[in-house]
C-alpha cells in the first residue's frame, strides 16, 4: 500500500521539476534578448540623442558623421542601457541574470575563431581583434539615401562597423545587464528597490492574492 501511495505523489513531483527546469530556460534566453534588444533599440537612440542634442552645446563639438559616432561609441552606448536595465531585475531577482552576457559571446567568439587572416602580414586573431573590437572609423556623413548607399557599398569601416554593432556591442549590453544584476542580488539596495516597486503596485492594483 505504501509504495502504491508513492507512485503517483513522485508522478506529480515529476512535471513540476520539468516546468521548473523549463522557467530557467526560459530567463536564461530572455535576459539575453533583452540585451539584444537594447542594441537595437535604444543604442542608436542614445547616439544619435547625444550627438545632435548634447554634443552641438560643448565648445568644440564633433564634426563626425552619425554612424562614426555611433560606431565608435559603442561600448558606452551599449553598456550604460544594458546596466540600467539590469537594474530591474530588483523586482524579479533571476539569478539567470547575471549570465546575460554569456549567450551573446559566443556569436563574437566563434566569428573570431573563423575568421580568415586577410594576409600572410596580419595574422587572424589581430584581424578578428579589428573586426569586432577595434576603433578608428572613418565614415562620412550622406545627405541623401543614394549617398548612404554609396557610402555602404565602397567603405569598409561600414561594414565593420555594423558587425561590431550585431555581434559585439550585445556582449557590452549583456556584461552591463549582468554586472547590475550581480550587484543587485542580495544587496541592501536590490531589497529597497524591490519593496518600493512591490509597495507602488499594491497601491495601484490593490494587495496580490
Amino acid at each position: 500500500m505504501e509504495d502504491a501511495t508513492e507512485e503517483p505523489i513522485l508522478a506529480q513531483a515529476r512535471p513540476a521539476r520539468r516546468m521548473g527546469v523549463g522557467w530557467q530556460i526560459f530567463w536564461f534566453l530572455f535576459h539575453p534578448a533583452v540585451a539584444y534588444a537594447i542594441v537595437n533599440v535604444c543604442t542608436p537612440l542614445l547616439a544619435r540623442g547625444t550627438r545632435d542634442t548634447l554634443l552641438p552645446l560643448l565648445p568644440h563639438p564633433s564634426s563626425s558623421g552619425r554612424f562614426e559616432y555611433l560606431y565608435s561609441h559603442l561600448f558606452v552606448f551599449s553598456f550604460i542601457p544594458g546596466f540600467v536595465a539590469g537594474l530591474g531585475n530588483a523586482r524579479f531577482l533571476h539569478k539567470a541574470a547575471q549570465f546575460a552576457w554569456l549567450l551573446p559571446a559566443v556569436i563574437p567568439a566563434y566569428k573570431s575563431a573563423m575568421f580568415p587572416s586577410p594576409s600572410v602580414f596580419q595574422g587572424q586573431l589581430s584581424a578578428a581583434v579589428h573586426q569586432y573590437l577595434g576603433g578608428g572609423f572613418t565614415i562620412p556623413d550622406f545627405r541623401n539615401w543614394h549617398e548612404f548607399l554609396s557610402i555602404a557599398r565602397s567603405n569598409s569601416d561600414m561594414a565593420r562597423g555594423r558587425a561590431q554593432k550585431n555581434f559585439t556591442a550585445p556582449v557590452y549590453a549583456g556584461i552591463g545587464y549582468s554586472l547590475a544584476a550581480w550587484i543587485g542580488l542580495g544587496t541592501e539596495p536590490n531589497r529597497k528597490i524591490a519593496e518600493r516597486v512591490t509597495t507602488w503596485e499594491e497601491s495601484r492594483f490593490g494587495p496580490h492574492s
